[in-house]
């Protein structure tokens, strides 16, 4: 090889067989390189090699797996069998597992070394996996002979074209001199929040190489380890866009979309902040309904009622949601928050986002995807990079959050700091006059967009959403609530109240 093509060569990649890992290492391990995953028992080592070896040897390169492990193959094998990515015919022919347990205990460090040259060597190994990389620390006589034994290792499967991954449990002391002997550095860990468990991955080390530093949840399942990068190290920039200071999206609302003048801005974010039943999901409805008619596809993306709960409420009131979704045009998509990651839940969001190539988004709730197991210190940076990466392909997004008064003026959120990151906000909620409950709804904020300030009465009813024409009857109920009388005042009988008429008629137009 001449000094030309070297750079080259060392610049090659190989996958992880996890997609997210191969994220957080900007493409995958360095060909030839040394890394040692790291982690207590249980937290998916033995996975994540497997599913390298199985990876590897099914792009056309060959794989050698070494366990130090008293465990047989046969039963390692056997739970291996589950997982999608684990082929038996591959077995014994591109990808070999071998045990170094009885070699290591008969013949120590040198013996085990000899083993591993032989079988790279033998078999045209280009990926090497030492599983129970513990055992052979444990029983080098100092802790040079074990550097020397990591150091002999390296060099010899870089010389080869192999790459090595070494699993070992995880050590306490950062400073322990094998982590200096290699590459790169993954720590996996099992992290304890309440009463739930959250598996987390961190690059610690990558020689030569720039990484996605910080923690990222991962999960396993019947692919294996499920790594999702934290959206905001993947997002921390704000899309270039082109602000069309023309074009509006409306809610299908004639009033409402009055209020707005025409509707919502292109590729902005609207909070409909609301107490419970005050008609956030059916504003929201009536959001991908009227995209759907402009030939808009919409996702309905949500947390609580599913598909046909949402299509019969939108039957009940005479909105014509089901043909949109039966043609495709409108995509509803119900997901338990319940044991769920938020990572996961947003690289799905997105995933459905560019596989219907969605311009409207419904994310109907944002308490479940911002809450447990979310760092509160989190949610703002997570928000904010959910909304840009949603701005930059192209989405208007609307989503709702509950508020924790149900009834009169005061508004506490249950999401603090969310009203600074989004570009509008209506506020919908309830007023009681004469035990009676009325709706009312506002428009709090509208970046870079006039709108009409004043409250108005709606009603949700077999007819629809019906918006007021004018705040009158709004300011009809709200000015006959009842006031606390002055102590200091002498009693009188009040003036017989009259009764105001709330609004019902639509608009003449």
């Amino acid at each position: 090889m001449n000094e030309a093509e070297q750079p080259e060569e060392s610049m090659r990649r190989v996958p992880t067989g996890s997609t997210g890992l191969d994220t957080l290492l900007r493409g995958g391990w360095l060909h030839g390189g040394t890394y040692m995953v790291t982690g207590a028992p249980g937290t998916g080592k033995t996975i994540l090699g497997n599913q390298l070896c199985f990876s590897h040897v099914a792009n056309g390169g060959r794989a050698v797996f070494v366990t130090m492990l008293s465990e047989s193959h046969g039963r390692m094998t056997e739970h291996l069998r589950r997982m999608r990515f684990f082929q038996r015919d591959v077995i014994g022919q591109s990808l070999h597992y071998e045990s170094g347990y009885a070699t290591l205990k008969a013949e120590g460090l040198e013996g085990l070394a000899k083993l591993l040259y032989r079988s790279v060597r033998e078999h045209e190994a280009t990926v090497l996996v030492v599983d129970g990389l513990l055992a052979a620390q444990e029983s080098a006589g100092s802790v040079l002979a074990f550097r020397e034994f990591l150091h002999g290792l390296g060099v010899h499967n870089a010389l080869a074209g192999c790459t090595t991954l070494m699993l070992t449990n995880q050590q306490e002391n950062a400073a322990d001199p094998q982590f200096a002997m290699v590459d790169g550095l993954v720590v996996l860990e099992l992290q304890k929040r309440g009463l739930r468990a959250v598996r987390t991955v961190e690059v610690t080390k990558l020689r030569g190489e720039a990484q996605l530093l910080g923690r990222h949840t991962f999960d396993i399942n019947e692919r294996g380890l499920n790594i999702y990068p934290r959206l905001e190290s993947l997002h921390r920039h704000p899309p270039q866009e082109k602000l069309d200071l023309e074009r509006r999206q409306g809610f299908g609302l004639a009033r409402l979309d009055e209020m707005m003048r025409g509707g919502v801005r292109p590729h902005s974010s609207t909070m409909l902040l609301g107490s419970p039943g005050s008609g956030k999901t059916m504003m929201g409805l009536h959001f991908l309904e009227c995209g759907a008619r402009q030939g808009e596809p919409g996702l309905y993306f949500g947390f609580m009622e599913t598909a046909p709960r949402l299509l019969a409420k939108a039957d009940g009131v005479g909105l014509p949601l089901r043909p949109a979704v039966d043609s495709g045009r409108v995509v509803m998509e119900t997901r338990a928050a319940v044991e769920s990651l938020p990572d996961a839940l947003v690289h799905e969001l997105l995933g459905l986002v560019e596989r219907h190539r969605i311009q409207r988004l419904f994310l109907d709730g944002l308490e479940p995807l911002l809450q447990e197991p979310l760092e509160p210190s989190r949610a703002p940076d997570f928000l904010t990079a959910l909304l840009n990466v949603l701005r930059s392909r192209g989405v208007t997004t609307v989503m709702t959050q509950q508020t924790r008064v149900l009834f009169g003026p005061r508004l506490e959120a249950k999401l603090e700091g969310v009203e600074g990151i989004v570009d509008n906000i209506v506020l919908l909620r309830y007023v009681e006059f004469r035990s009676q409950l009325y709706r009312m709804l506002s428009i709090l904020k509208m970046r870079e967009s006039d709108y009409q300030p004043a409250l108005r009465e709606f009603s949700i009813s077999t007819r629809g959403i019906d918006v007021a024409e004018t705040f009158e009857s709004a300011e009809a109920i709200l000015t006959g609530l009842a006031r606390p009388l002055n102590v200091k005042t002498k009693r009188t009988r009040p003036k017989k109240a009259v009764r105001p008429q709330p609004s019902r008629k639509r608009s003449r137009s």
